[in-house]
C-alpha cells in the first residue's frame, strides 16, 4: 500500500494520504494489548461461554499454540466440510478454539469437546473475536476472510489460513496469501470440498512457518502505526500551509 501510494504520488504529482484501516474508534484508543471486545463492539446473540472465562482458558495455554476457528455469522461451511473440520481438530493435537453458530445441521460431534478434552475449547454462538486474536496464546486463525475479519487478524498480528466462501472474501484472501503473504489457502482447489487432511496439513503449516510469522510482526507494526489520525493530521496540515497567507 505504501508502495501504491507513492506511485500515485509521482504520477499525479500530488500529495496523497491512506486514511486507513478503518476500524471503530475504541480499538485505536485502546491502552491495552489485549482487546476487550464490549469496548468495541456489542455482544451479539448469546455465547455459551463469557469473555473472561475465555480468557482464563486462553491464559492456560503456551504463546502462540492456540489456533482460533471462526467463519463469522452470515457463512460456514458446507455440513459434509463441517464434519471434516470437526475430525481435523480431532486429530490435530494442538490447542484450539472453535466458534461454532446455532445450527442443528452444523454443530459438531458432541463428543468432540469431551475427546479434545482442555486441549480445544468450543463456543457455540457469540464469540469475544478482537480479545481472542489479540490474547498472546493465539497463533493462528482460520478464517473465512470476511473484511472485518481479517483486519482484525492483520492489526493483532495472527497469520490466517485462508477458508473463503463466496463473495470478497476470496480477494480478501488473496491479498493475506499472494500480496501480505502472512497465510495459506486451506487447499489448493476451493471448488472441491475441503478435507480433514487439508485443514491438518494447513494447521501444521501455518505453525510451522517462522518467517511468515516475522513478515506478519513487521505488517502489524506498520498497522499499529497506521491510525486514521495520523492521516487526517497530515492532511490538515497540507491544507493549513496551503491557506497561510503568502
Amino acid at each position: 500500500m505504501v508502495r501504491l501510494l507513492n506511485t500515485w504520488r509521482v504520477k499525479r504529482g500530488l500529495p496523497t494520504w491512506g486514511v486507513g484501516p478503518l476500524l471503530p474508534e475504541k480499538y485505536w484508543q485502546s491502552s491495552c494489548s489485549l482487546i476487550s471486545d464490549p469496548v468495541i463492539r456489542e455482544q451479539q446473540g448469546g455465547s455459551n461461554l463469557s469473555e473472561q472465562e475465555v480468557i482464563q482458558w486462553l491464559d492456560t495455554k503456551p504463546r502462540g499454540s492456540v489456533r482460533y476457528v471462526a467463519f463469522g455469522s452470515e457463512v460456514r461451511p458446507s455440513a459434509d466440510e463441517h464434519k471434516q473440520l470437526a475430525d481435523a481438530l480431532e486429530d490435530w493435537s494442538r490447542p484450539f478454539i472453535w466458534v461454532v453458530q446455532h445450527d442443528k445441521d452444523h454443530r459438531p460431534d458432541p463428543g468432540l469437546r469431551k475427546r479434545g478434552g482442555n486441549r480445544g475449547l468450543i463456543i457455540y454462538g457469540w464469540a469475544p473475536q478482537l480479545m481472542i486474536l489479540s490474547h498472546e496464546s493465539t497463533g493462528g486463525f482460520l478464517s473465512h476472510c470476511g473484511w472485518n475479519s481479517t483486519m482484525e487478524a492483520i492489526g493483532r498480528g495472527v497469520p490466517v489460513l485462508a477458508w473463503p466462501i463466496r463473495g470478497d472474501q476470496y480477494y480478501n484472501a488473496k491479498l493475506v496469501v499472494n500480496y501480505l503473504k502472512v497465510g495459506y489457502r486451506v487447499a489448493d482447489d476451493l471448488s472441491e470440498m475441503v478435507k480433514r487432511d487439508d485443514i491438518v496439513k494447513g494447521l501444521e503449516r501455518l505453525m510451522g512457518d517462522e518467517e511468515m510469522r516475522d513478515r506478519m510482526v513487521g505488517i502489524k507494526s506498520i498497522f499499529d502505526n497506521a491510525t486514521p489520525d495520523a492521516a487526517f493530521d497530515s492532511f490538515s496540515d497540507f491544507v493549513n500551509q496551503k491557506l497561510e497567507p503568502v
